[in-house]
């Protein structure tokens, strides 16, 4: 039998952060990066995908000019593929934020149930140790109704 995940709240937060670190990535992409990751072999300013710039030549240059057109189609694709991508990390990040969610609901449930199973049990005990005409006190007579 191979590797097995344990699916819970910890492995969920870190994929969510990788998720989220990525959906940055992705708009930075989208936006622009100005002038971060810039260099000395970079322009001082990273425009955002869909507005990139060529500069082929003057617009009597035909070539340069259908250069500079398939250019802009280009970036405003890449820009939807990206737009997109950006929505589903997002929504998939906001799915693993309600699953841990979730799971932190149900943990507490549980960690009540429990309790309540240990308080009945003590009771139950403290019934078998005691003889039949002195009740335990903490549990309620059947025949009383609590509601």
């Amino acid at each position: 039998m191979g590797d097995v995940t344990q699916i819970d709240t910890n492995y969920l937060t870190t994929l969510k952060n990788q998720i989220d670190d990525l959906k940055a990535q992705v708009k930075h992409q989208i936006t622009g990066m100005g002038p971060i990751g810039t260099s000395s072999s970079t322009t001082n300013f990273i425009y955002s995908v869909d507005n990139l710039k060529l500069l082929p030549g003057t617009s009597s240059f035909d070539a340069g000019t259908q250069l500079q057109n398939a250019l802009k189609t280009m970036g405003t694709s890449v820009h939807d593929r990206l737009t997109w991508l950006d929505k589903t990390l997002g929504d998939m990040s906001d799915e693993i934020t309600a699953t841990i969610k979730k799971f932190n609901d149900n943990e507490s449930l549980n960690n009540d149930a429990v309790d309540k199973l240990v308080t009945d049990f003590r009771n139950t005990i403290a019934d078998m140790s005691n003889p039949g005409n002195n009740p335990n006190t903490n549990v309620p007579n059947p025949s009383t109704s609590t509601h």
